[in-house]
């Protein structure tokens, strides 16, 4: 068998293993105890063969090439020369036309397709690790192929995403504005097309003998982040574009499951710990709840704050209902709910604080405005969260300021009573207005999941994140 297995200077360790030269995303080794080869960035975009799929589609087309060459001439020849499959490394991938997240759905559903292939062609169900990942806009691979191809604009294109440093939404809507659209009109007919595919890479053994056991690999498992999980195989990851590690090997591990979160609980720590100037220390009860979709980017919090503080002998008083609802947008999509957001809120509140017998004000008010925010995990399981935000925006209130004993009479009756000095009959409530622009709230979040969606199996790990 040597004798049809030529070395590539490209794959690790070429001693040991072997790239096929009719079969080059096949790579070969003899010795059945050794552990899976690392497939660089580079050396995956060499090697590795695939199927191509239609605009917005993930069935596989019958005409496809890959077909028959893996179904009629390199799963015989695998049979004929008994090889054991070891390894497979698969990454699907979108053309950037298109909405974006449609674009990560059709990643992924390529990514499976591949898979179910080969399973189909090898007459079983692949019971081997799986390095699975998506790329949802490929333009690492695009930049290439203009380089290969000795394009014009290549130069401009490679710069172009460099600039953008790895941010897929930043470099798409920068080359379709490049030349008024021109580039992107003339890429989307010459490039795209080859962008539409899942590509594979294969390693293969000589099949073990009964009293032969292979070397244990060792591999760091990390924690499931995942959004979504392949069934009965590896875990469905989108692949960034910054990461150029390369697609690690990963050994098989025990089925693990991971659960969604769904509603999570929140306390501010600003409001439960708050100090006032001219009051003192003011600490209430902040308590906000977050439900998170299954994907995308926006989620829905409530939050209500109760501060009850009466000091009578001092005459100070902070008591405040606050009512807030608000809208989020997190950067990151996939279902994640990780890192910045930017949010719309509106609110509503009631209060009644006083500083002193002659300064006490009691009203309603409400308002909305913007808020940004930034938020990590705590937690291996992400399940225990920290985050700041600040808001900005307007609160308009109507109130009546308040004093203590009668205005009047002046005795100490121990009543307080409106600072109002005209006809009784006359009197109405909330006879002042404020209007506030500016900074209205700071926040240093705690949060935990307290509500999980269903349980799904993972099955396996990858070293570098892929199941993460």
């Amino acid at each position: 068998m040597a004798a049809c297995l030529p070395t590539f200077a490209q794959v690790p360790d070429a001693r040991a293993y072997q790239q096929m030269e009719e079969f080059p995303f096949v790579i070969v080794s003899e010795d059945c105890t050794l552990p899976p080869p690392e497939i660089s960035d580079s050396l995956f975009d060499a090697a590795a063969r695939g199927i191509r799929f239609r605009v917005n589609r993930t069935e596989l087309q019958p005409n496809d090439p890959f077909i028959p060459l893996y179904n009629e001439r390199l799963v015989p020849w695998l049979k004929q020369h008994d090889m054991q499959l070891r390894q497979v490394y698969v990454k699907g991938a979108a053309s950037p036309e298109g909405p974006y997240q449609n674009n990560v759905r059709l990643s992924r559903a390529r990514t499976q397709r591949l898979i179910d292939f080969l399973n189909a062609g090898l007459g079983q169900t692949i019971k081997v690790p799986i390095s699975a990942s998506s790329v949802t806009e490929d333009y690492a691979l695009l930049v290439k192929m203009m380089g290969q191809a000795g394009d014009a604009d290549h130069e401009r294109v490679r710069q172009l995403w460099l600039d953008c440093g790895g941010d897929e939404a930043c470099c798409k809507k920068r080359l379709m504005a490049l030349d008024g659209g021109k580039v992107w009109a003339r890429l989307l007919k010459q490039y795209f097309p080859a962008l539409r595919q899942a590509r594979v890479v294969l390693w293969f053994t000589r099949k073990m003998e009964a009293s032969v056991k292979p070397v244990p690999i060792q591999t760091d498992v990390v924690e499931n982040k995942a959004e979504e999980e392949l069934p009965q195989v590896a875990e469905l990851v989108v692949a960034k574009p910054e990461e150029s590690a390369g697609m690690m090997a990963v050994a098989q591990q025990p089925v693990r499951y991971m659960r969604r979160h769904l509603i999570a609980l929140r306390t501010n720590l600003v409001h439960d710990l708050l100090y006032v100037p001219q009051f003192g220390f003011a600490p209430g009860v902040n308590v906000q709840l977050e439900y998170y979709p299954l994907r995308g980017h926006f989620t829905l919090n409530a939050g209500y704050t109760h501060t009850t503080h009466r000091h009578w002998d001092d005459y100070k008083f902070f008591q405040i209902r606050d009512l807030q609802i608000e809208l989020r947008r997190y950067f990151k999509g996939g279902g994640k709910f990780i890192g910045p957001y930017l949010s719309l809120y509106g609110e509503g509140a009631k209060y009644g604080i006083g500083f002193s017998e002659t300064k006490g004000w009691q009203g309603e008010g409400g308002g909305g405005g913007l808020s940004v925010g930034y938020t990590c995990r705590l937690n291996r399981k992400g399940s225990l969260r920290l985050e700041l935000s600040a808001s900005v925006g307007v609160f308009v209130t109507r109130y009546d300021p308040y004093i203590y004993n009668h205005p009047f009479v002046g005795h100490d009756d121990g009543l307080y009573y409106y600072d109002y000095y005209g006809n009784a009959a006359n009197f109405q409530r909330r006879n002042y207005r404020f209007v506030w622009y500016g900074p209205t709230n700071a926040g240093l979040h705690l949060t935990y999941d307290i509500v999980y969606r269903k349980k799904k199996p993972v099955g396996y790990y990858d070293r570098k994140g892929g199941g993460k």
